[in-house]
């Protein structure tokens, strides 16, 4: 990003600054979430100088907007923006062609700051506003699946990913739900602080947030490159998760060199075929950790580790937890829903 940073004189800190377009649509979470991880993160965080967050909520006027009775968002005139390094496009309630009609100044704003090199998060139908403003044209993008067709209508010249809850192009990030912002954020925080901070907000906010349908190995980029011999190797590692790496087997089956493979696995994803297998494997271990009775041993083992405490080191690593505590932790948020029987009869009314 253009100003990642921004010494502040005399304090020794650095500042992040953060702005989010508003408007009495916004859907307030999409706004508060990405604000509350990142702070969290650079009061986490143990780099020096220490990075604040600085955020504005930028309106028309700079008038105050209540979203809901009680609820009530201070923010500043348009002309009071300070480019950020940061935007956030918050989801839209309701129709977002309304607020493409009653808020077209937000358009300028948004050129303003992809000029200046912001990053971009784009949340949900946000992505309308994001799409009119030009920056999307001949860009991949997702919003959220209910407006899927008429997105598509109105921004033909943008390549929709349904299949995607995440999309990145360059240094714009659209995510398809507030559900799923919180992945951009912890990938964001790796990025700006460490990917220690990045965990350890993974941890405090949902151990579960990151789950194996996202695409949120931004750094690999492993599901937006063209290198088809890659593809077929990052396929042949995901059937084999089980199985010791044989990177001579797999450049023999690729026809081509183990030193040519390499070479190209990194260029394509940005990691080893030897990381990507690990990656692969500890987020398949997640999955099972959440989702099945089996033992930690026996995880383990179906995800090529036979030694479980080698198992429970490389998953701490990567995680930030043990699979015990990753395990403890996921289940405990889940609820089961009593039968009708349980809680209804006929007599009881």
């Amino acid at each position: 990003m253009a100003s990642k940073t921004e010494q502040t004189a005399g304090k020794g800190k650095s500042i992040l600054r953060v702005a989010a377009l508003v408007h009495p649509r916004v859907l307030a979470t999409s706004v508060s979430l990405p604000l509350e991880i990142l702070k969290a993160a650079a009061e986490s965080s143990r780099s020096r100088p220490r990075l604040t967050v600085a955020s504005q909520l930028i309106s028309k006027e700079g008038e105050p907007l209540e979203l809901v009775e009680g609820f009530t968002l201070q923010t500043v005139s348009r002309a009071e923006l300070k480019l950020p390094d940061i935007l956030i496009i918050p989801a839209i309630w309701r129709n977002p062609r309304w607020v493409l009609h009653h808020e077209e100044w937000q358009l300028d704003v948004i050129r303003r700051c992809i000029d200046h090199g912001s990053w971009v998060a784009c949340v949900g139908t946000g992505s309308f506003l994001l799409a009119a403003s030009g920056a999307l044209e001949h860009r991949a993008a997702t919003t959220h699946w209910h407006w899927f067709d008429d997105f598509e209508r109105h921004f033909p010249a943008v390549r929709l990913r349904r299949d995607q809850l995440i999309t990145q192009s360059s240094h714009i990030f659209c995510v398809g739900s507030v559900n799923s912002v919180a992945d951009l954020m912890v990938y964001l925080c790796s990025q700006l602080f460490s990917s220690t901070a990045a965990r350890t907000i993974e941890n405090q906010f949902s151990p579960e947030i990151r789950r194996r349908f996202a695409p949120h190995e931004f750094g690999r980029e492993g599901d937006s490159h063209t290198d088809e011999k890659v593809m077929d190797g990052q396929l042949a590692l995901n059937e084999r998760l089980s199985e010791p790496l044989d990177l001579n087997g797999l450049a023999r089956s690729l026809g081509v060199s183990t030193r040519t493979l390499n070479r190209r696995f990194r260029e394509a994803t940005g990691v080893t075929p030897g990381t990507y297998l690990t990656q692969r494997r500890i987020e398949e271990a997640r999955t099972l950790l959440m989702d099945t009775n089996l033992s930690i041993a026996e995880i383990g083992w179906q995800v090529g580790y036979r030694d479980p405490s080698r198992f429970t080191q490389h998953f701490k690593r990567h995680a930030g937890v043990t699979p015990r505590q990753y395990r403890a932790a996921t289940r405990g948020k889940r609820f089961e829903v009593p039968k009708l029987s349980e809680v209804w009869s006929p007599n009881s009314h």
